[in-house]
């Protein structure tokens, strides 16, 4: 009977795999209303590094969420009622909490980077700072991978007060606890009307000042105690896409080497040159060692009790055969199509298109505008529409506010040319009031302009000039088949409309 010997000759790995840094979480505190997060944090935030997608969908999220600034409204129309001493002081208000809510970042900025942990790990923290008066002034972006939640506590009664008038509702409050090299710091939750030791995590009444919890706002994704990251279902292509590049880079750092199979017939490679073939592809790495010689010896087998063969194949002649196994690999390089599936799984699971993420391929003026107007109103607005309810109903709620509401700028994506065209149409007709473009103008000329307060500012100038008979013998309507006054004026009328609903929705 043939008896066959096979021995694999490799090289020791030199590469640094990813380490993963989970580690079992242990929680030292007599409470025992802590809960443990389901995921490493840390660990999650760090994966950023080594995705060639993530950061850039994290970057995406948090410039055009709170990117394009903060802007501030009356929840009336200007317009329709004229601004009164209490509504500038509301105005002003609002904006010192704005211009003052952080002295060594902007109010934007504050925001951004707790959106970017909250797109990392699945949630963001910001510690909110009060004044003498108990009202919330500023707030410190606070690491989210070192926070600890616990569970619901028991309901407590809270009294808000909404439009001039009181509510009491029962609700349960969380508390967070922070642990950076063994020592702890407690905080409450944002709202809740207890005192809170931070030290020791207890609520009571006679808490020395110096030692009351302060607040957190948490910014989270679902409904749990933590959040989790969008891009958490793609976890395991994300780790795989780097495993897929970490093995490019070997074949490019070891491209001499190619995967070989040595066929030995009729014979044995001597001890030399099975060790000049362990140090082969033990030295085929660096430019240094890019041109060498091999030589392989062999001898005939002798030794009956390692293998034996039958009369006729002892009088094969001995050979060696080098079996190319390269051909088992991709052409160019190892993985490209997985990687690029990973990245189009990221890019959905944050529904973004390429051109949010510096990818340009097959795009041109019409299809990137679509991108961006479906992004807008599918992803970003209703962002910052969810983040404004936090501003106004959380922090700027204790100021009990009647007039003003802060906002997060949307982008201005409409068609310039389209914009001019319509002006233009709208304007021959008279149906455009000096004040309905002052806006534009403004934008044009890179400031901002005032409304004219003249009354007839507000009126398409046909309507202003109180001349009837001016008005019929003007060039534009000459041309016009209108039979009566009071037909222009219903024309006008449905231009203005359309008018005010183009600004509503860019405002919108």
């Amino acid at each position: 009977m043939n008896q066959l010997k096979a021995k694999v000759i490799k090289a020791s790995s030199t590469n640094t795999t990813i380490t993963n840094a989970k580690n079992e979480i242990e929680d030292n505190s007599s409470f025992g209303d802590i809960i443990e997060p389901p995921y490493d944090k840390k660990y999650l935030y760090s994966l950023r590094e080594e995705s060639s997608i993530l950061q850039q969908c994290i970057e995406a999220y948090k410039q055009n969420i709170v990117g394009f600034g903060v802007t501030l409204k009356y929840r009336v129309d200007e317009l329709k009622q004229e601004e009164t001493p209490e509504m500038k002081a509301e105005w002003q208000k609002v904006s010192d909490f704005v211009k003052y809510f952080n002295f060594e970042k902007s109010f934007e900025d504050v925001w951004k980077e707790a959106i970017d942990y909250r797109e990392s790990c699945g949630e963001g923290y910001i510690e909110i700072l009060r004044d003498g008066l108990a009202l919330p002034v500023g707030g410190e972006l606070v690491d989210a991978t070192t926070i600890k939640v616990t569970k619901l506590g028991e309901p407590v009664e809270v009294l808000y007060e909404k439009d001039g008038k009181n509510f009491k509702r029962k609700k349960r409050f969380r508390k967070f606890v922070q642990e950076i090299n063994s020592k702890k710091v407690w905080f409450k939750e944002f709202g809740d009307p207890r005192d809170l030791n931070c030290e020791t995590g207890e609520f009571g009444e006679n808490i020395p000042e110096e030692k009351k919890a302060t607040e957190l706002i948490q910014l989270k994704i679902g409904n749990g105690a933590y959040g989790v990251p969008r891009w958490l279902g793609c976890y395991i292509s994300i780790v795989g896409a780097r495993k897929a590049e970490e093995l490019n880079f070997n074949y490019f750092k070891q491209g001499r080497h190619t995967p070989l199979a040595i066929l030995v017939k009729n014979g044995v490679l001597t001890e030399e040159s099975e060790g000049a073939l362990a140090d082969y592809a033990a030295s085929v790495e660096g430019s240094d060692n890019a041109h060498k010689f091999l030589l392989l010896q062999m001898e005939e087998i002798k030794d009956k009790d390692t293998i034996s063969l039958g009369d006729e194949e002892k009088k094969n002649k001995m050979d060696i055969e080098i079996k190319d196994l390269a051909s088992m690999l991709q052409q160019d390089a190892l993985f490209l199509d997985y990687d690029e599936a990973t990245r189009r799984k990221v890019q959905s699971m944050f529904r973004l298109p390429d051109i949010y993420v510096g990818r340009s391929v097959d795009f041109n003026r019409a299809t990137a505008d679509a991108a961006i107007e479906i992004t807008e109103k599918q992803v970003f607005i209703p962002e910052r529409k969810s983040l404004a309810f936090t501003v106004n109903n959380c922090l700027l709620d204790e100021y009990n506010l009647l007039f003003v509401d802060l906002g997060f700028n949307n982008p201005d994506i409409s068609n310039t040319e389209d914009k001019v065209r319509m002006i233009d149409t709208i304007g021959r007709l008279g149906g455009i009031a000096p004040n309905d473009l002052r806006d534009e103008a403004g934008k044009v000329l890179g400031k901002s302009l005032e409304n004219f307060e003249c009354e007839e500012a507000n009126l398409p100038p046909v309507l202003a000039n109180k001349n009837t008979e001016g008005i019929n013998s003007l060039p534009f309507l000459k041309s016009q088949q209108i039979g009566t006054n009071s037909d222009l004026i219903n024309i006008l009328k449905d231009v203005r409309d359309v008018v005010e609903e183009l600004k509503d929705g860019q405002s919108n």
